[in-house]
């Protein structure tokens, strides 16, 4: 028997690949489907299906599916203002868990913070990107290269202050 890589056992099929693309765009299981010509349910399988793929369960994951699906580089972040955002060394610390983990004691503790405080700082980091939602911003995050494989969470470029996407 071979055993298979682990890229193999991440790797999504066609369909997985449609739907992660609207899942770091931002869409819901309705939008998505809809955008598919696919029933909400059928998207929604599909949703948990790549979670899997990632070793992601919990069912308040799309964020760090989102994270795991652009960091595999099988489909592209979604369209991004070309403007970054100014965000803080503590902003980019929160968005590097959320992104990473799906649980909120998780995140938390990653981000140095309390776990009362993770809902209300991600809404508001949420407001401040322009971002549709949670999972929409981790994908703008990629987009805007402050996500994603081989970028540390104290990175020494982690304030950014309104530059051009994929600017030095």
């Amino acid at each position: 028997m071979k055993i298979q890589s682990a890229e193999a056992l991440t790797q999504l099929t066609p369909t997985e690949k449609r739907v992660a693309e609207c899942l770091v765009a931002g869409a819901s299981n309705s939008q998505g489907a809809q955008e598919l010509g696919m029933s909400t349910g059928t998207f929604a399988r599909h949703v948990v299906s790549i979670g899997r793929k990632f070793q992601i369960t919990s069912r308040g994951g799309r964020a760090a599916r989102a994270h795991a699906v652009l960091e595999s580089k099988q489909v592209a972040p979604p369209p991004a203002p070309a403007t970054v955002p100014r965000l803080t060394a503590a902003d980019l610390r929160l968005l590097r868990a959320f992104a990473k983990y799906s649980e909120t004691p998780d995140i938390a503790r990653a981000a140095g913070i309390a776990q009362a405080e993770v809902r209300p700082q991600i809404r508001k980091l949420v407001a401040e990107t322009g971002a549709d939602n949670e999972t929409h911003l981790v994908g703008l995050a990629h987009a805007w290269e402050l996500l994603g494989a081989g970028r540390s969470e104290t990175s020494p470029s982690v304030e950014i202050a309104s530059k051009p996407a994929g600017a030095a």
